[in-house]
């Protein structure tokens, strides 16, 4: 069980990072409405980045939670995978963790949380779709291509470029960044069509924010 005061620091950052997302909130305006010292914030998180990251982490792990209800990876991991990224991208785009969402792109906090997650996809496949591994290739493909991708689409996105281009369509552009070069585009079509209507069940359960009983399960652990 993390310290009481942790907690209280998590929570009221995610409540600020909600509110008026990354770059507007400040460690002090944390340590005010945790009342908590500004020494006890960096204690703990050492900086505003690493609290967003943190952050980060737990929506992925509650976009996978709830993914994981309605289609776990053990049954198809290319459906997996496309329906836990169009469920990430449009849970964050699409309601209220937008800001949020938008800030950890221009500052590169997505990109730093996701450099640390297992590149486990692409192995996965390789072995089920039999093509031959590459772990430079699994690195920029599987990282660098689609974070890349989804960084200019969505920040031009918001500066006005890209205008018939719909939010429902950015996952699927993503996976495609990162699956084309390895995978026939008939295979990659019939998991996108797929992970879309499985997507549409998912996000129609998930709450407008993390549930309390989550979070408090996510700073426990």
């Amino acid at each position: 069980m993390k310290n009481e005061k942790y907690q209280d620091i998590f929570q009221t950052s995610h409540r600020l990072f909600l509110q008026q997302g990354y770059e507007t909130t400040t460690i002090r305006q944390i340590s005010e409405q945790a009342s908590v010292s500004l020494g006890l914030v960096n204690h703990f998180f050492h900086s505003k980045q690493e609290l967003a990251g943190l952050i980060l982490d737990m929506l992925f792990s509650y976009s996978s939670h709830c993914c994981d209800k309605f289609y776990p990876n053990h049954e198809d991991p290319l459906i997996h995978t496309s329906l836990c990224t169009r469920v990430n991208t449009l849970y964050l785009l699409s309601g209220k963790y937008h800001r949020l969402y938008v800030d950890s792109l221009k500052n590169d906090i997505f990109f730093q949380k996701l450099e640390k997650r297992p590149n486990t996809s692409l192995y996965q496949l390789a072995e089920t779709h039999n093509f031959p591994v590459n772990d430079d290739l699994f690195l920029l493909y599987g990282k660098y291509v689609p974070y890349n991708f989804e960084k200019t689409l969505i920040l031009n996105k918001e500066s006005g470029l890209f205008s018939s281009i719909g939010y429902d369509e950015i996952p699927d552009y993503i996976i495609i960044s990162k699956f084309e070069r390895f995978l026939n585009r008939n295979i990659l079509d019939d998991a996108l069509a797929k992970a879309r209507v499985i997507a549409d069940k998912v996000l129609d359960s998930m709450p407008d924010t993390v549930p309390d009983s989550f979070v408090l399960d996510f700073i426990s652990d």
